[in-house]
């Protein structure tokens, strides 16, 4: 089913910076989805909360076009930083919540390093980061992402290489485990 809209809520700003990257870079058609990135909304039952509030917001904002709950299709997307909730209860609360959880375990840059080579790392953030920057070939900057624009202008591929080795990383019992391809996957079915 396609949404009338589509709003993605995320944790931080990397979050953001990528999928409007991508969104962007991949011209998902804003004239028959209006797709919305948000950053900096909270953690994990509040993000969800938030994601609920929002849906809620845009439905009273666009009566005039009779939008329905199920016209606006909602993302959370966050990882496990100080996360107080085990994920199978994240996840079954965003269910319940009619709300789509893309979420990486331990950090988002482990999903950024699946872009390069399928790697099994639970390594801590720092380590991620220096893993990153050997990749990415400089220092990595969490609020600018210019090599990604760079890398999926070269390679669209790159892409489809990061969600196959993503999705090797989806055993939800043990980090690493990635679900936050799945809003890729999503995205990349309304490119133009």
């Amino acid at each position: 089913m396609k949404p009338s809209v589509l709003l993605i809520l995320c944790e931080g700003k990397t979050e953001k910076l990528y999928f409007d990257s991508l969104i962007q870079n991949k011209r998902i058609n804003r004239t028959l989805l209006s797709v919305e990135v948000f950053g900096n909304k909270g953690q994990h039952k509040t993000l969800i909360k938030k994601c609920v509030a929002m849906r809620n917001k845009k439905i009273k904002e666009m009566k005039e076009f009779f939008l329905k709950k199920n016209d606006i299709e909602v993302w959370a997307v966050c990882d496990c930083d100080r996360m107080r909730i085990k994920y199978q209860h994240l996840l079954q609360y965003a269910k319940d919540n009619n709300v789509n959880l893309a979420f990486s375990n331990p950090q988002f840059e482990t999903y950024l390093i699946q872009h390069f080579e399928a790697k099994r790392t639970k390594n801590e953030k720092t380590k991620l980061i220096l893993e990153l920057e050997k990749y990415i070939g400089s220092k990595y900057d969490k609020n600018n992402l210019p090599w990604f624009n760079e890398m999926i202008d070269k390679d669209p591929a790159v892409l489809n290489f990061a969600i196959s080795n993503s999705n090797k990383l989806k055993n939800h019992t043990k980090p690493p485990f990635l679900t936050v391809q799945k809003l890729t996957v999503r995205l990349l079915e309304f490119a133009k």
